[in-house]
């Protein structure tokens, strides 16, 4: 009898124990998954980009033993998750964060369950801040997301704030996608979260182009009891630099006084560091979950009731070109296009000029500063790319120039390029895609002078001038510019609006005399030779030339200015022996300058000569001045308007 009640007691505690494994087996069906975490690519993100779209995370998700389908009619059980990141998201949002709000706000990042296709299969959750009852998806039993059945909500949109916050409001890591459905399946489901951008500047990168520096995603979950994720942390990208523009000159270097046709000037070079840092605006429609676009733009896809389409860039990657300090009388062209070396015949990687405006009917070139700007900045789209090939895009730049002596010597006019738009902070209602203005000048340098420009001068060499005792030396300079025949004799219309001044320097002893008069009334010290001694510390000046007038120290066209050496030298007639003999170079700030010595015993009573002044070519103007011929005693000027100096 006793072994009999025993036997009770084991029957009623087993039947007990099965009472409690039953109910216990009824909440573990339909809600235990385990997930593991992946990144589906891994893409290079471009170190200057505040908008860069990192790669796709997929969930990979298998039904814990035990669990099964959530049977029909059943309500999903639902669970948030979120997704923490390394670096600033910069993930387009619509509406205003606040310190309450922020988990309302919805972004651009999208969650995919089973990745269903459009356009019929992809069920958008329209209630992205509140999607508990709104979006419940009943239980289907076994079977897939991917369905055209309307009830199984499967595209979700992530909403700002989550684990790992930044107490800075408007400065985000995380965002966390509300109330997913966590069906366990039969055989796997998968959850792929996406369009979600990252501000890649300031990442450990430097100037060397190979470094890589990875940005890792966290993935969470809410609900511990309904969803495990192994493997949550991801790489979901590497930084990295993305471009180096190389701007080049020919040196051009022009007359302030001449015209120039239209000729080229010099170059920029847009060269990608790695094959997919040049991207398009967008490859068509981007509605498929898992496909690899390689563009600006992410998963596109209605949302908020079709008032929203996601993750939609503005425009392709943008090559913008600076040039600055560019002179009034200075027209600059650029080309309308490019396409790359690298590109094949049947795959080409090209860009096209967006601003300016393009002009068709500029027969491949376009006119940057029609108002005369001093700085244009000069904007090429990628309309078409190579993911597999490493591109460069080298775009030419012209220059036309009106003769204008009347304007001063400009300062270099510079050349410089990066990606484009530029900005130094980033908000949201920034464009997709845009870059840190703060470049990497190693990688970007700016050219110092894409050309230069000179005055219009003529150098004239006095070969013996002298004031030693007895002796004098009158020296007369004129500008000859003026000539009622134009082009009779070279003079241009540009030469007759040329006046300017006329400094001389006086050379005596082997070195140069202290005094460096100028045709402008400046004191000047006296011309001495230092073998020679005088007596007084006074001063005097050149003879003054215009004084009192708007063109007080400059010499006219049709002007000739004189003066007697012995006048500049302070110490003349001071001492019983005086005075100096040497040379004397003029520099004169206009064209078709000449020069005439005279040189005499005092009086003129038994001595006296006249000369000449030689010319001599602008040297800094021209790498070679003279194209001396072995056969014919004659030297010809090469690129140097004007006379020449011949001996």
């Amino acid at each position: 009898m006793a072994d009999f009640r025993r036997w009770i007691l084991a029957l009623a505690t087993l039947a007990l124990v099965v009472g409690l494994v039953a109910p216990a087996s009824a909440q573990v069906t339909g809600a235990a998954i385990t997930c593991s975490a992946s990144a589906a690519v891994a893409p290079i993100l471009r170190a200057e980009g505040w908008t860069e779209l990192t790669g796709d995370i997929l969930l990979t998700c298998t039904a814990n033993p035990g669990a099964a389908p959530i049977p029909p009619g059943t309500p999903v059980p639902q669970a948030d998750i979120s997704v923490t990141l390394s670096a600033p998201l910069t993930t387009r949002y619509y509406g205003t964060p606040t310190q309450f709000n922020q988990q309302t706000v919805p972004t651009d990042a999208l969650l995919f369950v089973d990745d269903p296709q459009p356009p019929t299969n992809q069920h958008v959750c329209n209630n992205p801040a509140n999607p508990v009852t709104d979006c419940e998806v009943p239980g289907f039993g076994a079977g897939s997301f991917n369905s055209s059945d309307p009830t199984r909500f499967n595209v979700f949109q992530g909403v700002l704030g989550g684990p790992g916050q930044s107490s800075q409001l408007g400065i985000f890591y995380s965002i966390k996608l509300l109330s997913v459905p966590i069906d366990p399946p039969v055989t796997t489901r998968s959850y792929r979260i996406t369009n979600v951008r990252i501000n890649a500047t300031g990442h450990g990168v430097g100037s060397s182009q190979a470094e890589l520096f990875p940005i890792t995603a966290n993935v969470t979950s809410s609900s511990s009891t309904s969803v495990s994720i192994n493997n949550s942390q991801v790489t979901v990208g590497f930084v990295s630099n993305g471009l180096t523009s190389t701007p080049t000159s020919l040196g051009n270097a022009f007359l302030q006084c001449q015209d120039y046709p239209l000729q080229p000037i010099g170059a920029i070079s847009f060269r990608e560091l790695f094959a997919t840092a040049f991207k398009v605006q967008s490859n068509g429609l981007q509605d498929s979950p898992g496909t690899i676009y390689y563009s600006e733009s992410g998963l596109e896809l209605p949302v908020l009731d079709g008032t929203v389409t996601t993750s939609v860039a503005d425009t392709g990657t943008e090559l913008q070109a600076t040039i600055s300090n560019i002179p009034a009388n200075v027209s600059i062209y650029v080309d309308n296009y490019a396409v790359s070396s690298a590109s094949t015949s049947t795959q080409l990687s090209d860009a096209t000029l967006v601003s300016p405006v393009f002009d068709e009917g500029a027969e491949g070139l376009q006119l940057v500063n029609p108002n005369g700007e001093s700085t244009v900045t000069v904007v090429w789209e990628i309309t078409n790319t190579n993911s597999s090939a490493i591109d460069t895009l080298n775009f030419n730049i012209y220059a036309s120039v009106v003769g204008n002596p009347a304007l001063p010597i400009p300062p270099p006019t510079t050349l410089s390029g990066s990606f484009w738009p530029l900005a130094s902070t980033w908000t949201d209602d920034d464009p997709i895609p845009e870059f840190s203005s703060n470049v990497n000048l190693t990688l970007n340098p700016v050219l110092p002078a894409l050309f230069t420009f000179a005055p219009c001068q003529t150098i004239l060499l006095f070969p013996y001038v002298t004031d030693s005792t007895g002796f004098d030396t009158g020296i007369a300079i004129s500008n000859t510019g003026l000539d009622t025949n134009i082009g009779a004799f070279g003079v241009t219309a540009q030469s007759q609006q040329q006046k300017g001044t006329c400094s001389v320097a006086f050379y005596a002893g082997g070195a140069l005399a202290s005094n460096i008069g100028s045709a402008s009334d400046n004191p000047t010290p006296g011309f001495v030779n230092s073998d020679v001694t005088y007596t007084g510390n006074g001063t005097t000046s050149l003879p003054p030339i215009n004084q009192g007038t708007e063109d007080e120290g400059q010499v006219l066209p049709g002007q000739t200015w004189a003066f007697p050496l012995s006048g500049t030298d302070v110490g003349y007639g001071q001492t019983e022996v005086f005075g100096s003999s040497g040379y004397a170079i003029a520099v004169c700030n206009f064209q078709y300058a000449h020069g005439y010595s005279f040189v005499s015993d005092t009086d003129v009573r038994n001595f006296a000569a006249a000369y000449l002044a030689l010319i001599i070519p602008d040297a800094p103007r021209s790498a070679t001045p003279f194209l001396c011929s072995a056969t014919v005693e004659t030297c010809l000027g090469a690129n140097q308007p004007g006379e020449q100096l011949v001996h």
